[in-house]
């Protein structure tokens, strides 16, 4: 078995940091438009030229508040202009910015921001000062700028300031952090991932070399810029490629929204997660003229990551030409180590090859580890969990378990899922997941558990807005418009994929289909929505009970039971 892999492509130069970036682009694409916020009905406009001139403005008032070099700068605020203008002066002049997820509890907010060492505080406006005031207000900065202000502190005196700024950024090493990002916390406290500008523009310089993209792109956007795949891969590609960053006001949130600002818009390449392409599925397929408007003619593709696409959503994009790129990597990467072709061709579970100049092997139980310009310097503060991750060699031990193929790397598990049935059989919830989630565009997240039991079992969240559709053209399925008769058809559908299942001891005995969606807010998902299976467990403790046998013979007023097979059809041999 191949147990490593890496690109026979070099990676070429690239600038040595962001603020480098910024004023080579500024020249150079200058009278084109950079940013895009809706206002109302229609986008406002930021020229490359305005944007590269408030970065500078900006970096000069940081600078005579008197923040230094490796000073943290702490941001708690949602997607726009400003925010992006005040993280990138940050990172540019030498300092570390520090994006805090704004949808934590408060008191963990004001937690990372202590842990952080943050010297200031941007945040979205009063309201939430007084959140956090409230219940995180003993970690608080001193000084802290609302992000309405911030236009207001740009100084005036371009030409001198430009001078004295870039004398600063000048003086910036490749090697330095310039970004602590804080990791989800699927199963403890947040850990800070400090990045530097070498980890983050080799990243840019390796999808420039394989995309090949033309300046001027123009993509829609509503991945969250505290998260890796939103602020760094998706928002640096925009920023280095020279293209056009609209924001999705959206936020992920409503689909309606989604297709207002798609169509205003019209972006060349869209950035996303499974579970939005499955809500874009479901109103392409219940709608003739949004299929038309979101496949316009100027589109060239769209990438996935996060979790694994379902084909049966892929296979849309494919019927109208429209390749789906897929990656693989992780916030401690840059978050990417991994890209397929732009083929409308794609096997699921597949991520493709390493980019340039990015090894990837397999280690003691198929654990996958990357090395590259890519990886970060370590955690923040964390010393010996650093240690533990990346070895003597430099390899970083990414939790990941998978397998290399012909096509490429192949994503099988995380560590931390894979449990043992009483049996001692190894189990990977992963791969009956996807198997699920492929099979039926009406599953929106399922979670498979069954640690020191007989079988496997699982919690099925189905797509309520697909559900609830009228006119869904999918073809060979009976297209279910409530969660019992989903539980229904579904018997049939996991019973099917138990049969052709190999690993017999992996097969479902039984699921329950509940009739919510997972959500952030109670943080069942990460907000890059991963499962965080501590929450699941927590917060579905009597629906998991249930399926064991430990409470009531029926189940949940809010869920369906689906009997898949008798228990003594499973064995402990493949």
């Amino acid at each position: 078995m191949q147990t490593h892999l890496t690109s026979d492509q070099k990676l070429g130069p690239f600038p040595q940091n962001i603020g480098t970036m910024l004023f080579e682009n500024g020249q150079r694409y200058s009278g084109t438009p950079a940013f895009g916020e809706r206002m109302k009905d229609s986008y406002h406009y930021w020229s490359w030229e305005q944007l590269y001139t408030d970065v500078v403005g900006f970096a000069c008032y940081v600078k005579s508040e008197g923040f230094l070099p490796g000073d943290k700068i702490a941001l708690i605020t949602s997607n726009s202009y400003y925010r992006l203008i005040c993280e990138l002066a940050v990172m540019s002049s030498g300092m570390v910015a520090v994006p805090i997820f704004p949808g934590y509890p408060s008191e963990l907010m004001g937690q990372l921001i202590a842990f952080g060492d943050c010297k200031l505080l941007i945040v979205e406006g009063q309201e939430k000062i007084a959140t956090l005031g409230n219940f995180g207000g003993k970690y608080l900065p001193e000084k802290i700028i609302e992000i309405r202000q911030v236009p207001v502190l740009l100084k005036a005196d371009f030409s001198a300031m430009e001078m004295e700024m870039l004398k600063t950024w000048q003086g910036v090493s490749a090697q330095d952090c310039c970004l602590i990002m804080f990791t989800s916390g699927t199963t403890n406290f947040p850990k800070g991932v400090m990045l530097s500008h070498r980890n983050i523009l080799s990243q840019q310089k390796s999808t420039e070399q394989l995309w090949k993209l033309n300046s001027g792109l123009r993509f829609l956007c509503y991945l969250p810029w505290h998260h890796s795949f939103g602020g760094l891969f998706e928002r640096f590609l925009v920023l280095s490629s020279g293209g056009m960053l609209a924001i999705d006001d959206s936020c992920g949130r409503d689909v309606n929204r989604l297709l207002e600002n798609w169509a205003l818009i019209k972006p060349h390449v869209y950035f996303s997660v499974p579970r939005i392409y499955q809500e874009i599925a479901a109103s392409v397929l219940s709608s003739s003229e949004t299929a038309r408007k979101f496949f316009h003619p100027e589109l060239k593709f769209v990438f996935t990551a996060a979790a694994p696409l379902p084909l049966s959503t892929s296979n849309i994009f494919k019927e109208n030409n429209i390749p789906v790129v897929e990656g693989w990597g992780l916030t401690e990467t840059s978050p990417c180590c991994t890209l397929t072709a732009q083929s409308l061709d794609r096997t699921p579970g597949i991520v493709g090859r390493p980019i340039p100049e990015v090894q990837v092997k397999l280690a003691d139980e198929q654990e996958i580890c990357v090395k590259g310009p890519n990886v970060m310097s370590g955690y923040y503060k964390m010393p010996e969990i650093t240690s533990k991750v990346i070895d003597a060699e430099g390899w970083f031990h990414t939790g990941d378990v998978g397998e290399i193929t012909p096509e490429g790397l192949r994503i099988i598990s995380r560590l931390d899922r894979i449990f043992k049935l009483s049996n001692a059989e190894k189990v990977f919830p992963v791969v009956m997941e996807e198997k699920a989630t492929k099979r039926c565009n009406y599953i929106k997240y399922i979670y498979v558990f069954g640690s020191g039991g007989p079988a496997p079992m699982a919690l099925v969240f189905p797509n309520l807005l697909l559900l609830q559709s009228d006119n869904v053209n999918i073809v060979e399925c009976v297209r279910p418009q409530s969660c019992a008769k989903l539980s229904d058809c579904l018997k049939k559908c996991i019973c099917e994929i138990n049969e052709y299942h190999e690993v017999k001891y992996e097969r479902l005995s039984k699921a329950l289909v509940i009739n919510r969606e997972l959500s952030i807010e109670k943080e069942e998902l990460t907000p890059s929505m991963k499962l965080v299976p501590r929450m699941i467990e927590r917060n579905f403790k009597k629906y998991i009970d249930f399926l064991k046998g430990e409470s009531g013979k029926t189940p949940p007023a809010d869920s369906y039971l689906i009997e898949l097979t008798e228990r003594s059809t499973y064995d402990t041999h493949k």
